[in-house]
């Protein structure tokens, strides 16, 4: 599904799975070659997805720890560049402007209790989830989303399967970054893919058990083979289909709104549709502040319940609010929830 989604969580994955191969073969060969595939993929991975910087920071600790020749001194090189680096940082750059980068990355939203929390609270509201963050992430390894097979791959599992440095490896890596998504304020699959390609590294030992005990049971790889493409296809369906009607609904609502051609829209959700399907419309998204006054026939878009639910105390919920003690006239519904008030 995210491999049709222009954004730059896709090739981030491809440059980060191509850093770990290299960093893996490099431990293997010690040949230059793939060193330096390896830092370049990584400078490639921050540059098109800083969230993998977790991942970034376990693969260059792999990098200096390496071979046991030479080790004290790869640490020490290491630790003293990271001293001098940040006494520099430290001396060049104002605390109050360190301290707004990270207020403005991440880091600034992390929390060792968000692992172990369902009730999460941030910029995008207060979400509550079935499970706790630390549970969900881990819930990669058998979401039918992520990997298919893999439900059918625990019993084969093994726990030799990471014994292997490169398994060793995987699990470093992919754990980082899963500890770190779980300790946002919120569950977010498309974030979670990027933990995939190590799951497949360390399932990949199972499934060729998986493939053998089928090859015993004199099965033909055919079967096997086309009941996952069915599986799959069918929860390729099943993660379109929200998409899909996202759209249908955007394009019903553009549509209703433009009939009643007002000169601008206050909405909550509906700001980048409302920006492609109504191209003469002024529109103000209600996320960004809180409004003092509303102009006198424009409409305001929103869907109460989802303002009632995650928004209470925050821009959008407050601005709806304001909206009505203003004074708004029904001109308009959709069946998914959607109002569409005039302001009086």
């Amino acid at each position: 599904r995210y491999a049709l989604v222009v954004m730059s969580d896709v090739p981030g994955i491809a440059f980060i799975t191509a850093a770990f191969c290299g960093v893996v073969r490099w431990r293997g060969t010690k040949e230059l070659k793939w060193l330096i595939i390896s830092i370049v993929a990584m400078a490639l991975a921050l540059w098109m997805r800083f969230a993998v910087a977790p991942m970034v920071i376990a693969l260059t600790l792999a990098l200096i720890h390496g071979s046991p020749e030479g080790r004290k001194r790869r640490w020490g090189v290491g630790v003293l560049m990271v001293v001098i680096g940040s006494a520099l940082v430290f001396l060049m750059v104002p605390m109050h402007a360190i301290e707004g980068m990270i207020a403005r990355s991440p880091l600034g939203e992390w929390s060792p209790l968000n692992l172990v929390r369902r009730e999460l609270h941030s910029d995008d509201g207060t979400l509550r989830y079935t499970v706790p963050n630390l549970i969900y992430v881990l819930g990669i390894a058998v979401h039918p989303g992520y990997l298919p097979m893999g439900i059918a791959l625990l019993p084969f599992v093994r726990r030799a399967d990471i014994t292997l440095p490169h398994a060793r490896l995987a699990v470093f890596v992919g754990g980082s970054y899963l500890l770190f998504i779980a300790g946002m304020p919120f569950q977010n699959d498309r974030v979670l893919l990027t933990g995939l390609p190590f799951v497949v590294v360390l399932f990949f030992p199972a499934f060729v058990r998986a493939w053998a005990w089928l090859a015993a049971l004199r099965m033909r790889p055919v079967v096997a083979v086309a009941v996952v493409l069915v599986v799959q296809c069918g929860a390729f369906v099943r993660a379109m289909l929200p998409f899909m009607q996202q759209a249908q609904v955007e394009r019903e609502l553009a549509a209703q709104v433009n009939a009643l051609r007002p000169e601008l829209v206050y909405t909550h959700g509906m700001g980048a549709a409302f920006g492609t399907y109504c191209p003469t419309v002024r529109v103000t998204e209600l996320w960004y502040a809180v409004l003092d006054r509303f102009e006198p026939g424009a409409l305001v878009v929103v869907r109460p319940k989802n303002l009632i639910e995650q928004w209470e105390d925050h821009p959008p919920a407050i601005n709806w609010q304001r909206a009505q003690d203003q004074g708004l006239e029904t001109v308009g519904a959709h069946a998914d929830g959607w109002a569409i008030r005039r302001v009086r």
